[in-house]
């Protein structure tokens, strides 16, 4: 396949659009009480690794991070957890909806750290314009987080009764909605391989985000869409809708991760802030949340105006939320399947070695045998 062509399911990063709309959710975000910031000197150390100013004897206080999340709790979480406070540098919050605008904000330098999925370095680098093994990656996932144990895990396949459709086979023909960028491409194109189809055989619509797919599933304007239980909930519920495959049947990870531009993780100084806050966000998904049922369930409900049920539903995965090793070989093995499968079938412009994408500079920190 020519490194040129493109296809037209697949949102182009290179498009003004995309860009444009990226670039203007980031100032918007920056400029709301949608994006948080803290500063300060001295805090306390967060489990796992201690404070950097100590450790390092770095002066993180000209450091100002913007470190982007795609749903605005997140701040909000952030806050509550208290870990987060007094920092001996800066931080805001972007709100960017879906991966590929969170890749568009960070070529255009509006954002240092990106949020998207466990799949998304290994995606970049096949879909380059250049070979990234001689120009140098412009981009790298550092940390990626996965719910191994959790009730509902995502991505899953979902579909509706009156399709008619079975098994993954029987998607032949019919309308799939999906978003480019993170786990949820990885789950497309994983059920397309196992079912031996191809983007030609389907009706693929693709969405700039997660919860835009799940929207049009709901409204009854397809037959499918790669998604998460909890937001299509009512159809899956009420019986109208069924589940017919999940991140396990579909060899995936299913994981979110983030992901910086290469120049900040060479910054000594921003890298040190930002291993600082990641730090504290291990501690945060792996002790504060599972501790913290009411309060989390309560930002869900107040700030994202989600119901009782489903903030229930997002609390009982996230509590089991916890860091992947990206060192370890079986992650490499999992996103060259995903990067090999997705070419086959004509979704990524190349098959090349994924590990460019990622970084292990992190896995000491996050992963307890790193």
């Amino acid at each position: 396949m020519s490194s040129t062509t493109r296809k037209p399911w697949r949102l182009a990063r290179g498009t003004s659009a995309v860009v444009i709309a990226a670039l203007t959710a980031v100032l918007a975000a920056c400029g709301s009480s949608g994006g948080a910031s803290a500063s300060g000197g001295g805090s306390s150390p967060a489990a796992g690794g201690g404070s950097v100013r100590a450790s390092g004897g770095v002066d993180l206080s000209g450091v100002n991070l913007k470190i982007s999340y795609q749903t605005a709790e997140f701040p909000a979480l952030l806050k509550a957890s208290g870990l987060f406070s007094n920092l001996p540098y800066k931080y805001e919050v972007p709100i960017i909806n879906g991966p590929a605008n969170q890749l568009a904000a960070l070529y255009g330098s509006q954002i240092d750290v990106g949020e998207a999925g466990d799949n998304t370095g290994a995606f970049e680098v096949a879909n380059a314009t250049t070979d990234w093994a001689k120009t140098g990656p412009p981009i790298q996932s550092f940390a990626i987080v996965y719910t191994p144990k959790a009730p509902h895990p995502s991505p899953a396949v979902f579909v509706t009764k009156s399709s008619g459709i079975k098994t993954l086979a029987d998607l032949k023909g019919k309308k799939i909605g999906y978003n480019y960028g993170g786990n949820i491409y990885a789950g497309y194109v994983a059920l397309l391989a196992q079912a031996g189809l191809s983007p030609k055989d389907v009706k693929p619509v693709q969405f700039p985000a997660n919860q835009a797919a799940a929207n049009a599933f709901n409204a009854g304007d397809l037959d499918a869409v790669v998604s998460s239980y909890s937001v299509v909930q009512k159809p899956v519920d009420s019986g109208q809708a069924t589940q017919i495959a999940d991140p396990h049947s579909l060899g995936i990870i299913g994981g979110g991760g983030w992901i910086a531009r290469t120049s900040v993780l060479k910054d000594p100084v921003k890298l040190a802030a930002i291993k600082d806050f990641f730090t504290r966000l291990r501690t945060f998904y792996e002790q504060w949340v599972p501790a913290h049922e009411d309060a989390y369930e309560h930002v869900l409900e107040t700030v994202s105006n989600q119901t009782p049920k489903i903030a229930k539903i997002n609390y009982e995965n996230a509590k089991y939320t916890t860091f992947y090793k990206i060192g370890s070989p079986q992650f490499s093995k999992i996103q060259q399947e995903i990067v090999d499968g997705a070419y086959k079938i004509g979704g990524l412009k190349s098959d090349a070695d994924g590990k460019i994408g990622y970084t292990t500079e992190f896995d000491g920190i996050l992963t307890s045998s790193g």
